[in-house]
């Protein structure tokens, strides 16, 4: 459906034609994305491939996905400075972050900015998506995790459930908690690597020599 729709919009004519063919495409891109949730929800989780990540760096990369849905929101993405090197399978955590913003972008209003950072914290690495939207009421912050729960009108309520999982099964976590001033902290706890910190080329220990 997605091809013959790209094809048909190729010689769409201007006007009502090529706005229903927008229309079908956003619609049919939005099918896709229930249904990878719900066969990435059914299925067992793929074994992990641990390796040592810098975690700014996929953080860049994810940025770099939706830089155009965020110009189009009006929204400017921020990335923090590299040198967080986590013990992780980069695959899955991408997979956390892409939905993390995804998101935060749901929730920004025009004018406001998403930040994106990575820091060594006490022998673990905390990836963080920051945002100032509207906010989590505290009643429902946790049942986001729980399959089902949703804010969205059109949400499945399953990717917070499989970004949660995705966390958990590289020893990591992540939680949703308020953001001092308004908007929402995504916070992705990885377990930190044991070898050199790649900003200062120190030992990844963080303390004194």
């Amino acid at each position: 459906m997605k091809g013959l729709a790209a094809l048909l919009a190729l010689d769409a004519a201007p006007g009502k034609p090529a706005e229903r063919l927008s229309v079908l495409r956003r619609e049919v891109d939005r099918m896709q994305a229930i249904l990878d949730e719900f066969l990435n929800f059914s299925r067992p989780l793929v074994p992990v491939a641990l390796g040592e990540v810098e975690l700014a760096g996929l953080c860049q990369e994810v940025a770099a996905l939706h830089e155009g849905l965020a110009r189009e929101r009006h929204v400017e993405l921020t990335v923090g400075p590299p040198g967080a090197v986590g013990r992780c399978d980069p695959r899955k955590v991408k997979q956390v972050l892409v939905n993390l913003l995804q998101n935060s972008l749901d929730a920004s209003p025009p004018g406001s900015e998403i930040t994106l950072e990575a820091a060594r914290e006490a022998g673990v690495v905390k990836v963080r998506v920051l945002d100032r939207g509207r906010g989590l009421d505290p009643a429902v912050r946790e049942r986001l995790f729980s399959p089902g729960g949703t804010t969205k009108p059109n949400g499945s309520g399953l990717g917070l459930t499989i970004a949660r999982a995705l966390a958990r099964q590289q020893g990591g976590e992540l939680t949703l908690s308020p953001r001092e001033a308004g908007g929402t902290v995504a916070e992705l706890t990885l377990p930190a690597s044991a070898g050199v910190d790649a900003a200062s080329g120190a030992p990844a220990g963080g303390g004194p020599p």
